[in-house]
């Protein structure tokens, strides 16, 4: 029995916990709400002092933010901005490469038809000596322009150029790209030209289809590819056929490479200049010498060959 009273029973024990913890709550309780008051005069006073600040403090610190983030945000930029640079610099690669590609079979195709120029310029020499036919008139020298823009003529597919008659220009000239002919000059200032496209309605130039030799006109009609006109009864040409220049009006030089021809339909024979209308940046005017009709030529020039092929004076042919 004395054992039994002298340990309290567990719900004796139970009791007294929960009475110690109620206590304890109504003590922190009423410290709470001793200190709640002072606690929100705290805040008010920490809000007034900080909407009371000095602007200029604020802006300073906001500064100081902006002076310790840029130089994390460039050091967080830096890995994408050289990712960047590396994938411009691979595709920029890639476009050298094919471009190079495309430049050495252009100059193996060059090389190939400069051999063949050269060798065919060695046959007509041999063939005009065999038949003793006085060679053709060559040019007399070449003037590079750049294209300043589209001309505001009354042609719709002409361009201007930054060279005039201070540099030799004159109407009538050839003017060519590295691909072929372009057009030719139709108006001449002192300091600039204006030159007539081969896509011109207005352009006409007479040319040769090789290698059937059929002789045509070719005519612009304001689109990328002109026509051949004025064709022979019998024409043997077929597409892919080359056109160039004849020379039959005597002011262009012949030879010059015009286009291929693309199609032949129902009559109609429509020619791709070689020329890149898009990209036509620099081209060349030739300052051709122009076949002199005999009744423009000074009387004093055309007797004296007469005189020296009869073998006689003038006087005596009449």
């Amino acid at each position: 029995m004395a054992s039994h009273a002298a340990f309290p029973s567990a719900p004796s024990r139970m009791q007294r916990l929960r009475q110690l913890s109620q206590r304890h709550l109504r003590q922190l309780r009423r410290t709470l709400a001793h200190l709640a008051p002072r606690l929100w005069l705290l805040c008010a006073v920490a809000l007034l002092v900080v909407s009371k600040a000095d602007l200029r403090f604020v802006n300073w610190l906001s500064a100081t933010a902006s002076d310790l983030y840029v130089p994390a945000a460039g050091l967080l930029y830096q890995p994408v901005d050289w990712l960047r640079r590396l994938g411009e610099e691979a595709a920029e690669l890639l476009v050298l490469r094919e471009e190079n590609a495309r430049l050495r079979a252009r100059i193996g195709e060059l090389e190939r038809l400069r051999d063949e120029a050269l060798r065919l310029e060695v046959e007509n020499r041999v063939l005009r000596r065999m038949l003793a036919m006085p060679s053709p008139p060559a040019t007399v020298r070449q003037t590079t322009a750049r294209v300043i823009g589209d001309s505001g003529g009354p042609f719709r597919h002409a361009r201007l150029l930054d060279a005039g008659s201070e540099r030799g220009v004159a109407v009538g000239m050839a003017v060519v790209d590295e691909h072929g002919m372009v057009g030719r000059v139709v108006a001449v200032g002192r300091r600039s030209a204006r030159i007539l496209l081969l896509t011109d309605l207005n352009s006409r130039i007479p040319v040769l289809v090789a290698p059937s030799g059929d002789p045509a006109i070719l005519e612009g009609d304001n689109t990328a590819h002109p026509k051949l006109a004025f064709l022979p009864l019998d024409p043997a040409m077929a597409v892919g056929d080359r056109v160039m220049t004849s020379g039959h009006d005597g002011l262009l030089p012949p030879g010059l490479p015009v286009g291929e021809i693309e199609a032949i339909e129902e009559g109609r024979v429509t020619v791709r200049p070689y020329a890149d209308w898009q990209r036509l940046d620099w081209v060349t005017v030739l300052q051709y010498a122009p076949v002199v009709p005999p009744e423009q030529e000074e009387p004093g020039a055309a007797a004296g060959p007469a005189t020296a092929a009869a073998g006689q004076p003038a006087a005596a042919l009449r």
